[in-house]
């Protein structure tokens, strides 16, 4: 059920119907290795979202694909919009969506940068405090490290452009990701200690003892697949919990 193929009358219908939640992935344009697209923080919570709207009944909306790119602004091919900017397109999407009588909103984040995360957040509380709109915000790949589903299927905790990233690649557009351009020197270890604008690489692994990307293309429906598993049992509990805890919504 995507949005932007249905006709008005079909969204009407669905509405009519049951349907009350839509998905929103939002990503942006930023390198991502020697071998990985520029979209790939688009391009994987738009191929999660599609699976994950069969799965819970959802209407899935068009991607956003431009984000706050902070320290890897400045390479080839990357765009870069204000936070702002951002936060007030994320609200005035979720304020739509609220006025046709959508009732929970899940934003599907695939980029991890501190001003990207922040914005959504800010949208997503004012979804709430203005509309009374539900808004769980869902960063999948700290999910599929903290339940476990990255370290057990890929044998790695994964980072940015590094092994579950690459992996997922593999599982939404296998024919963006090129081994061929790959190369080690471009790695960067994450810390807290030490930031630098641009980062001299554009692969940032969390743990020192990640060493090289993992290319494993056979592992990639399953990972996917148990991410999106575990999303869905997220947007479950939530809905409920708040039925319970928010009886008037």
């Amino acid at each position: 059920m995507k949005l932007h193929e249905l006709t008005y009358k079909e969204v009407k219908i669905l509405l009519e119907r049951g349907v009350d939640t839509f998905i929103l992935p939002v990503g942006t344009i930023e390198p991502h290795g020697p071998h990985l697209p520029l979209g790939a923080d688009a391009f994987i919570p738009e191929k999660i979202g599609e699976i994950l709207s069969e799965k819970i009944k959802a209407v899935l909306l068009p991607t956003i694909h431009y984000g706050v790119t902070g320290s890897l602004h400045g390479y080839p091919g990357s765009i870069r919009i204000e936070p702002e900017v951002l936060e007030q397109l994320i609200y005035q999407v979720l304020k739509s969506m609220s006025f046709h009588g959508f009732k929970y909103a899940i934003i599907l984040n695939g980029h991890g940068g501190s001003e990207q995360e922040r914005a959504i957040e800010s949208a997503a509380k004012r979804a709430w405090y203005e509309l009374k709109l539900p808004v769980l915000i869902v960063d999948w790949w700290i999910l599929a490290r903290e339940k476990g589903i990255t370290k057990s299927i890929l044998g790695k905790e994964g980072g940015h452009a590094a092994t579950d990233e690459t992996v997922a690649i593999y599982a939404c557009r296998p024919e963006l990701v090129k081994p061929e351009y790959y190369d080690d020197e471009e790695i960067v270890i994450y810390s807290r200690a030490l930031r630098s604008y641009p980062l001299e690489g554009t692969i940032i692994n969390y743990n020192p003892e990640e060493g090289s990307v993992a290319f494993k293309r056979t592992e990639a429906t399953e990972y996917v697949e148990r991410v999106v598993s575990e999303i869905a049992a997220a947007v479950e509990r939530f809905k409920c919990q708040l039925k319970r805890s928010l009886p008037g919504l």
